[in-house]
């Protein structure tokens, strides 16, 4: 479509994942982008996600954005493990063929004034470069987990290659020596070597990309090296398999997007839940929060014991309580827990505002899955994590935080599936008493008091990410 003046209007086609963890940072992406005036936006997606943005659009947040929703993606397909439920490969096969009806339309409207031109696609939505080529517009995967399972995935066939399997693989209690990847063989995602052909084709096209976003930051990262690693598999593409202009790919980090000052927006929460009142009435520092993401009953094996080792702890906690379907947080937790907690303790069974936990003054501590998104949110608040991973990049990001960064302490040590159900109440209280209580612990906190400094300038004005999202918004932005 045309403006005022008669010009092309930059119209920008984001393909978003229908998960929470993927879908978050797109969100942010929008707020930031509704400051840029004359554009169109079209978001593609489906389910409750695309619903929730939609309203907040009928809300007016993002201002005169001139927005679209195109709801095409059922549900993902389930996989049977309740701690990884959607496997990308099957999740992405099933979104393609949905994506198939849309595609056809694009085509045929090729030309028209109201055509796409950029395309912003999940990076796991490698087939969306084929109707950007055939649009003949930029593509930019979205990398929304961190770079090093990214980078693993770009390392794919090396991966496969090697049989580094985390979990079968002889190796698997050997260290990474791959640049960019760091910890062990057993802290990799077996999906990048169980499904090689998606990840063979993520791969590919990626690394032929108009550009790669990164939800991170080369400064975020620090010693961990892996934007670097990426530039450098970028570079080796290009001096081995010279590509047209358009493929003349670059690493753009424009991370962290979260609903925090700075990197984004958030609709407006006028008032405090249960939980931030009872935070309100704890000591500055004093509260450990407990969290395990948007997943669902992810650690309900190990359920009892956590509970037992907090109580033992002595520490006061907040901690976000998600039963089994048909179950109640008192089925799981131990009879008369919540009961002889009650005033140091608080059980949240509900919705809770992660962000506004971890930057309450109250908070002192995170125990975590390590989920990217939960990750990059205490970070910038300055929260200390203990970790405990479960799935996917998970165990590479508890890794950059307890041993690369010196930003938290793991729960277990070795690989998580040896730990996960055979973590003891004592072993609870230690790591908690550590992070919270002990010497330790306080230089840790002052490392993410750093480090919330550093993402802090990264995103301000000047820093690297804001120069990278403007120079992002200008290429964009130019028909």
């Amino acid at each position: 479509m045309a403006d005022e003046t008669g010009s092309r209007r930059p119209h920008i086609l984001i393909v978003t994942v229908a998960t929470p963890g993927h879908f978050a940072p797109i969100v942010q992406l929008l707020y930031h982008l509704r400051h840029q005036g004359n554009v169109t936006v079209t978001v593609v997606g489906g389910g409750p996600l695309l619903d929730q943005l939609s309203k907040l659009h009928e809300k007016g947040e993002f201002n005169d954005l001139d927005m679209h929703f195109e709801s095409i993606f059922g549900p993902p397909p389930p996989y049977p493990d309740p701690k990884f439920p959607v496997r990308a490969a099957t999740a992405s096969a099933q979104w393609e063929v949905e994506f198939q009806g849309l595609k056809k339309r694009l085509i045929e409207e090729k030309g028209s004034p109201s055509a796409p031109t950029a395309l912003i696609a999940d990076l796991f939505f490698w087939w969306t470069k084929e109707i950007a080529d055939e649009l003949e517009i930029p593509w930019y995967p979205f990398s929304t987990p961190s770079t090093w399972f990214t980078l693993s995935a770009l390392e794919c066939t090396t991966l496969q290659r090697r049989e580094l399997h985390p979990v079968h693989s002889a190796q698997k209690h050997e260290k990474l020596d791959l640049p960019g990847l760091f910890g062990y063989v057993y802290d990799l995602c077996a999906e990048v070597i169980e499904w090689p052909e998606f990840y063979a084709n993520v791969a590919h096209h990626s690394l032929r990309a108009t550009g790669i976003l990164f939800n991170s930051s080369f400064e975020l990262e620090g010693a961990a090296g892996s934007l670097s690693a990426v530039v450098q598999l970028i570079e080796q593409r290009k001096a081995s398999e010279p590509g047209k202009p358009l493929e003349n790919t670059k690493v753009i980090p424009i991370g962290p997007l979260l609903n925090i000052s700075g990197s984004g927006e958030s609709p407006t929460e006028d008032e405090k839940d249960e939980a931030l009142k009872w935070l309100d009435t704890q000591e500055k520092g004093s509260v450990l929060y407990i969290a395990f993401g948007s997943m669902g009953n992810v650690i309900t094996d190990a359920v009892v014991n956590l509970a037992l080792g907090l109580e033992e702890s002595g520490v006061p906690f907040l901690w976000v309580v998600k039963a089994p379907p048909g179950q109640t947080a008192e089925d799981i937790l131990p009879e008369g827990f919540q009961a002889r907690i009650q005033g140091r303790g608080f059980i949240e069974t509900g919705w809770a505002s992660q962000s506004r936990i971890l930057f309450h003054p109250a908070t002192g501590g995170f125990l975590s899955h390590c989920g990217w998104n939960s990750t990059l949110e205490s970070l910038s608040a300055g929260v200390p994590m203990l970790t405990w991973p479960l799935s996917a990049d998970q165990m590479q990001n508890a890794r950059f935080l307890a041993d690369v960064e010196k930003l938290g302490l793991p729960i277990g040590e070795g690989p998580p599936e040896e730990y996960f159900t055979t973590v003891k109440k004592e072993d609870i209280t230690r790591a908690v008493k550590r992070l919270m209580i002990s010497e330790e612990g306080k230089e840790i906190r002052k490392n993410s008091l750093r480090k919330k400094e550093v993402i802090s300038e990264t995103v301000g004005e000047g820093g690297s990410t804001y120069v990278a999202l403007r120079e992002l918004f200008n290429e964009l932005l130019t028909v």
